[in-house]
């Protein structure tokens, strides 16, 4: 074989070489090309479906808005009008007692203790479902002030005493010298400290309901912490989770034995929270319960 035909053969087998990498090349470019288009189409597909569901989101959140803001209409509405006649109860409840007693009908007058004791419990049913209808519609206005802590614990001692006293308790309180003011809304505190001395009053019976406030350092801030102890009930591990729920008690049978609506330890945290702390419970069935809350006592500005 000369050197003319063996480079043409050579030239040959590159040529056959070469068209089927072309063929091979052209396939691919087919198949990736084909590929792309359906990536394309997918891609299409998925958009839409995002879109569509994006609107169907924005669509359940406004619906969600607007119920949340015609309940809070409907409540806020609705204690106005429950409060009116609610007025004219507790007034002429006061007045009909008064009457009754100088005339010397103690049975009718306790009677009209009675009209004067549900009116004024429905009063601050409705108070503490609008407070809360406010802190969750972020529509709850603070008045910060520096408040004395001694004053304020003692004055809201000697408001639930009667009921301390009406299930043979006594009330302890123990206020540490170190820290003497917080500033913070003095209305909320009290209604704090309100709920948490009410409810130690109503599960305990014949036993001790103890205050403690002091300063704690948590992290590099100083809070004011405030415990009140007592030795009633208790409250089962099981039942723990969910007595900050509204509208929820730690037990069926809680409601039945000692009534409540669940309302006021939901809202107790919330103002806690509001004002920049937070509530925790230890309890045990049979134990007693301590229910500690903590609040700045220098909060931002801006709470």
């Amino acid at each position: 074989m000369d050197t003319l035909e063996a480079l043409q053969r050579r030239l040959k087998r590159e040529q056959r070489a070469r068209a089927e990498a072309e063929r091979y090349a052209e396939e691919k470019t087919r198949a990736l090309f084909e590929a792309n288009q359906e990536l394309e189409a997918i891609k299409g597909e998925l958009e839409a479906l995002v879109d569509a569901r994006t609107a169907e989101l924005a669509e359940a959140r406004d619906l969600a808005v607007e119920a949340n803001e015609a309940k809070s209409a409907f409540v806020a509405n609705l204690s106005h009008e429950l409060r009116t006649p609610l007025n004219a109860i507790i007034g002429y409840g006061e007045m009909l007692g008064e009457d009754l007693r100088a005339l010397e009908l103690e049975d009718l007058a306790h009677d009209a203790l009675r009209i004067l004791s549900a009116g004024n419990y429905l009063m601050v049913l409705i108070s503490d479902l609008l407070d809360l209808e406010k802190i969750e519609s972020g529509e709850l206005n603070l008045n910060l002030e520096e408040v004395e802590i001694e004053p304020l614990l003692s004055s809201v001692g000697d408001l639930i005493r009667p009921q301390v006293e009406a299930n043979r308790n006594r009330l302890e309180l123990e206020i540490s010298d170190t820290a003497t003011t917080v500033r913070t809304d003095s209305t909320r505190l009290r209604q704090i400290l309100h709920n948490l001395l009410s409810n130690a009053s109503k599960f305990t019976h014949d036993g001790l309901i103890r205050v403690e406030s002091f300063p704690e350092l948590r992290g590099e801030a100083l809070f004011l912490i405030i415990e009140v102890k007592d030795t009633g009930i208790g409250i089962a591990a099981e039942d723990l989770p969910r007595i900050f729920k509204r509208f929820a008690q730690a037990n069926p049978s809680i409601a039945r034995s000692f009534g409540g609506t669940g309302l006021g330890l939901a809202l107790t945290r919330r103002l806690c929270q509001r004002l920049g702390g937070d509530i925790s419970v230890a309890s045990k069935l049979g134990s007693g319960s301590r229910f500690r809350f903590w609040l700045p006592l220098d909060p931002p500005l801006s709470l």
